[in-house]
């Protein structure tokens, strides 16, 4: 389905949604491939995810391991310099120093108490992948 709640008013979007979860439920080997930019939509309905990016798959990921692993990290310069950049999948320069995107939160959580480790939403992940602006 290209974009199913795109245009839609909240109680029709809302109705569109049920249907789709309704329609998975019945049956659990059903699946439904859609196409949409409205990722509240996608983190409520979708198992897995797949984000491309100028013709070339960027991200596979079930949707649980996203929002389980997957992280974002406000880092100074100086504690940039510090971090241990193996998990680091994409970073991007900010006012307050640099935001790094990574799928090991648990691992900088554990091992740099003293940065920030904001859990990623579909939104932010898809935006670093994508070179996309906040």
């Amino acid at each position: 389905m290209d974009e199913p709640t795109t245009g839609l008013d909240v109680g029709a979007r809302e109705g569109m949604l049920d249907i789709l979860r309704t329609y998975m439920e019945e049956e659990p080997e059903r699946s439904i491939l859609i196409s949409s930019h409205i990722s509240s939509d996608l983190e409520h309905l979708c198992d897995d995810i797949y984000v491309i990016h100028k013709g070339k798959i960027v991200l596979h990921e079930e949707m649980d391991r996203i929002l389980e692993k997957y992280a974002m990290l406000k880092v100074s310069e100086e504690q940039y310099q510090a971090l241990d950049k193996n998990y680091i999948l994409k970073e991007r320069k900010e006012n307050f120093g640099i935001a790094c995107l990574t799928n090991e939160k648990q691992y900088y959580t554990e091992n740099y108490p003293e940065i920030v480790v904001e859990s990623g939403s579909l939104d932010q992940v898809i935006l670093m992948l994508t070179g996309g602006g906040m």
